[in-house]
């Protein structure tokens, strides 16, 4: 018997794992950097200074992949978008953050495979020696694609 897993939350069913990878939010013409620290397949959440301005609907980001050398450029749909206080010497001038969501829409077929890949394997690397059984939920997350 097949089941549709199509009501699940997708986040549910990809793997999301933590990082600190520089990027830049194109604006126009103009760069601001920013660090993702929330990364799967899907999505990423987007951390830096709070410049001001309304949330937008859609960013393009150039990112770095985790432990590849490569920068990948993305275009994400806004899900979410808060300021925050920021920590002693982060935030900027007016010491705030902004943490905005991304459900990442665009970007090349190839970049897309290795952010894919890149993503699996960390979040495998990293929960092999909580679990001996972990193998065997990550070749599942394979199955259902």
């Amino acid at each position: 018997m097949r089941h549709s897993f199509a009501w699940m939350d997708p986040r549910r069913l990809a793997p999301r794992i933590d990082v600190e990878t520089f990027c830049s939010e194109v604006v126009g013409s103009r760069d601001h950097p920013g660090m993702v620290i929330d990364l799967s397949a899907e999505g990423a959440r987007l951390e830096r200074p709070y410049a001001g301005g309304p949330t937008p609907r859609e960013i393009v980001l150039e990112l770095e992949v985790p432990e590849v050398d490569e920068v990948i450029w993305v275009r994400g749909e806004v899900c979410f978008d808060q300021v925050r206080q920021a920590p002693p010497g982060q935030g900027g001038p007016m010491r705030l953050l902004r943490t905005t969501g991304l459900r990442l829409v665009t970007a090349a077929a190839r970049d897309l495979r290795m952010l894919r890949d890149c993503v699996f394997e960390l979040y495998r690397a990293r929960h092999r020696s909580e679990d001996p059984a972990a193998f065997l939920v990550d070749a599942a997350c394979y199955a259902r694609g």
